[in-house]
């Protein structure tokens, strides 16, 4: 019985139907590979085809089968971002050709998530108002001030006093699972890069609680300012994952922090003011928002029979520095789409800027002068 004909492949086809030896300028164009680059592969050692003839006039190279054969590899090898300097040996056959690309290909996906981590950065960079480079080299002014505003409060002492009594063993642990959080959140998720983000908080806020102190669900700005620039932490996080990771870190807790407050505060409106509440406000449920917005975030708010004109102004510069926010991000379509895909939430950009104007008009303390 006969067999199945073999189909030939492109490199057989080539050999049968082509004239050998072929010149640089024929393989040229058979090939697509410019005449410069041949002469480039010939220099680097990579592809030395026969001569003519040492002496002669018209000393010419001369490709054969084979060094087509070898010219396809290190265009595929190129293709895949490998140097020249590393091509000899998978061209050799001294390394394996599939564990080489095997490992490229781990290190272009590691490249791939570091673009989108860095995309996501230029997101969070838009969203706060900031230049992006200022950003990335030096934080956001922000986040330094709430830092300070954090890094003075009683339980953020009683956090650092904690820290002091640790014994060597509890502060590597401490540290090795920040690092293990650092790690993974690195590693990415190509299926779902928010819910990837989210988990990576979840984790993040769990280590906050266990050696820090407790916040709830909202309150994940305290997270926000542990990267913030020069903090232990970023240091930490600059030498698990690189320079950029800090900022890559603030940029995933805000995202998430932006999610959960924007489907939060469309549950308040929707509940607490009727159906109008996208459109007015009464100067009860704008002093309720403000206060609602300060205390999730976790800034110090006073007693109200503790809290005078001054107070209420910070509060209100507070509150107008969150809806700026999360108004600047409600009117990007693509981080929209990002963190809210199923539309969820009901307010709008222009809905946090009529809020924020309110809260300026609103005079708690006028009677008080």
């Amino acid at each position: 019985m006969p067999g199945k004909p073999r189909t030939q492949a492109s490199n057989d086809l080539i050999r049968e139907n082509c004239e050998w030896p072929m010149t640089a300028g024929q393989v040229a164009k058979l090939t697509g590979v410019t005449t410069r680059a041949l002469q480039h592969y010939d220099d680097k050692g990579l592809l030395c085809p026969a001569r003519s003839g040492e002496g002669v006039a018209n000393n010419r190279k001369l490709y054969s089968p084979e060094d087509v054969d070898r010219l396809k590899q290190i265009v595929v090898l190129s293709s895949y971002g490998f140097e020249l300097k590393d091509m000899p040996p998978i061209l050799d056959g001294e390394r394996s050709l599939v564990e080489a690309l095997a490992e490229r290909i781990e290190e272009l996906r590691a490249q791939e998530r570091y673009l989108q981590n860095l995309i996501l950065f230029a997101r969070y960079a838009a969203i706060v108002g900031d230049d992006l480079f200022e950003t990335l080299a030096f934080g956001t002014s922000d986040v330094d001030a709430f830092a300070e505003l954090v890094r003075s409060s009683p339980a953020y002492a009683d956090k650092t006093i904690r820290w002091e009594s640790m014994d060597d063993a509890g502060l590597e642990q401490l540290w090795d699972e920040l690092g293990a959080i650092i790690v993974d959140f690195l590693g990415g998720d190509e299926e779902n890069i928010f819910a990837h983000i989210e988990s990576t908080v979840r984790r993040l806020r769990v280590w906050f609680c266990t050696y820090f102190f407790e916040i709830d669900d909202l309150d994940l700005l305290g997270i926000w300012t542990l990267f913030e620039d020069g903090s232990e932490e970023a240091e930490f996080a600059g030498e698990v994952g690189g320079e950029a990771t800090p900022g890559f870190l603030q940029s995933a807790v805000f995202l998430v922090w932006l999610k959960s407050m924007i489907l939060k505060l469309s549950s308040i409106v929707e509940v607490g003011a009727g159906a109008d509440a996208k459109f007015s406000l009464s100067e009860n449920q704008v002093v309720a928002l403000v206060d609602f917005v300060c205390r999730s975030c976790g800034y110090p708010v006073p007693e109200a029979a503790e809290l005078d004109g001054d107070e209420w102004a910070t509060m209100v510069e507070f509150f107008e520095t969150v809806a700026g926010y999360l108004g600047n991000a409600l009117s990007d379509e693509e981080t929209i789409a990002l963190i809210d895909p199923d539309s969820e939430s009901s307010v709008d950009g222009a809905f946090f800027e009529r809020a924020a104007q309110a809260a300026r008009e609103v005079e708690l303390f006028s009677e008080r002068g």
